[in-house]
């Protein structure tokens, strides 16, 4: 008989102890997953949107699976004081917006074993964030905008041919546009072209700046600049007023007025950083995902070159993401 009632006793515990792992089970499946978002350019939430929108796609809907805890747009100190914030919070994972955003965002993620997306981020081995494009490491990962610059500028020089002076307003303290500097000099000396380096640390150095621009500017090219691209609106009417074209880093930006850009998308980049972000909530090591270089598509505002007075050739028309905005060219 104490047998009997010791197996009953035992098997009804097992059966309590499968009923609680099930419901356990059942409590990781349902749970609500954080996500910290760290932004330094509101130009860059284009990208949060197109990530959204990728990430419920994987079975992540906002407010159901998912929450967000957005903070920007941010520099310098508040950047890095947020992101220590965001890592006391124990998110599972954390998105970083742009190169400054990922490196405010690297040391606390790496000593909270937080894993950390970044979406985009230039130069990622170069700037600290990866130990290579194949195997990132440091428990971090994304999507980079590779090398643009000087195919960019080879394309404004393209559809403008008389351009001799080139405009470039930049943050000197972000690694990001001075590596796109870099790059775009050497191009431009083959060229011919003369670049107007301009050094910008806000949205009134900005401002500032194009009040004074050289009269003999041809053209303004835009690096990859979170602080210079969230400020377009300052550089359109510049450009307007001058009767000047713009090369923009994204086609948003060419959506908006700019002439032309060699570049990349940020919502579809975002959403590029959401299939990154999936694999990592399914279990696979941030660090273990290699890198991804975001798609480059040649995007032309038509509108725009009409009020230029420029005639683009047929056979680039036929290669480019043709843009029409009407009211001239400027989107308002």
């Amino acid at each position: 008989m104490r047998l009997r009632w010791l197996a009953l006793a035992l098997g009804m515990a097992a059966v309590l102890a499968v009923a609680v792992l099930l419901q356990w089970g059942g409590l990781l499946r349902d749970k609500v997953l954080v996500i910290g978002v760290l932004n330094h350019g509101i130009i860059a939430e284009q990208s949060l949107e197109g990530f959204k929108a990728g990430l419920a796609e994987y079975g992540y809907p906002e407010g159901q699976k998912v929450v967000y805890h957005y903070r920007g747009p941010l520099t310098g100190q508040a950047l890095e004081a947020e992101a220590r914030r965001l890592a006391e919070m124990k998110p599972d994972l954390l998105l970083a917006l742009s190169t400054p955003s990922a490196k405010a965002g690297m040391e606390v993620a790496k000593t909270a074993g937080i894993p950390l997306v970044f979406a985009p981020a230039s130069d990622p081995v170069g700037s600290g964030l990866a130990d290579s494009l194949g195997r990132p490491g440091r428990n971090a990962t994304g999507v980079t905008f590779g090398v643009q610059e000087p195919l960019r500028l080879q394309w404004l020089k393209t559809l403008v041919p008389g351009i001799r002076a080139v405009a470039v307003p930049f943050n000197p303290d972000d690694l990001s546009p001075r590596l796109s500097v870099d790059r775009v000099k050497p191009v431009a000396n083959d060229l011919g072209i003369r670049l107007d380096l301009l050094h910008v640390r806000s949205a009134q150095d900005l401002d500032d700046t194009l009040k004074t621009l050289p009269a003999d500017i041809d053209a303004i090219f835009i690096p990859t600049d979170a602080l210079v691209a969230s400020n377009l609106s300052r550089i359109l009417l510049t450009a307007m007023e001058r009767g000047i074209p713009i090369s923009a880093v994204e086609r948003n930006s060419v959506a908006k007025g700019a002439l032309m850009t060699y570049g990349f998308e940020l919502r579809a980049l975002g959403r590029q950083g959401a299939r990154i972000a999936a694999q990592i909530l399914a279990g696979t090591p941030a660090g273990d995902l290699p890198v991804e270089t975001a798609e480059f598509r040649l995007s032309v505002n038509l509108d725009t070159a009409l009020r230029l007075n420029l005639s683009i050739p047929e056979d680039i028309l036929r290669q480019a993401d043709v843009i029409r905005t009407g009211g001239g060219g400027y989107a308002r």
